[in-house]
């Protein structure tokens, strides 16, 4: 039985993972933004959610094996959809104008100067707030901090970075 289930979400999960009819015809990659938090004090925690193409936020939590972006922001295609296998729920939907509004202005923010980390708790974690542009010549996504929380505070000084983490923060109290 254990093993029905686990073929069955696997099988679920490929298929919510894939573009399909609903999916923004204007934006050409899988990934738009996610939020990844992550503490290892007291107790290993580590959960978030992601927004595809088509729009939906799935969230993840305690995934097997997470991919990371590399020390130059980058992350894979093969990596980022082994993360992808991971997202478990859909949490809602965001309409395609919206999506492509807040990817446009993602754009912009890639080119957003980045405040220098501070240090502002103690055990309470990070949270990043990120969205990726997938690179064409390197067949890699790159990762645009938005701002991290926690911690460490990190911020894009962008205004279109700032109005993207306030959009995030509203699509995460649904949760």
């Amino acid at each position: 039985m254990k093993m029905k289930m686990t073929v069955l979400s696997f099988l679920w999960i490929m298929t919510c993972c894939k573009k399909d009819n609903n999916s923004n015809p204007l934006i050409s990659q899988q990934i738009l933004f996610q939020v990844d938090y992550i503490n290892y004090a007291w107790t290993y925690q580590h959960y978030g959610w992601s927004i595809d193409s088509s729009g939906y936020v799935r969230s993840y939590k305690l995934p097997k094996k997470w991919n990371f972006a590399d020390s130059a922001g980058y992350i894979s295609t093969v990596n980022m959809n082994d993360n992808l296998k991971q997202l478990d729920t859909v949490v809602c939907k965001i309409d395609k104008d919206t999506l492509q509004k807040y990817f446009n202005k993602l754009i912009i923010a890639a080119s957003g100067e980045l405040t220098k980390p501070e240090s502002e708790m103690f055990d309470a974690g990070s949270t990043l707030f990120s969205g990726y542009i997938f690179d064409l010549k390197s067949r890699k996504y790159k990762e645009i901090l938005i701002r991290q929380i926690g911690d460490v505070f990190i911020e894009n000084k962008s205004i279109e970075a700032n109005q993207i983490y306030n959009w995030m923060i509203r699509i995460n109290s649904k949760r």
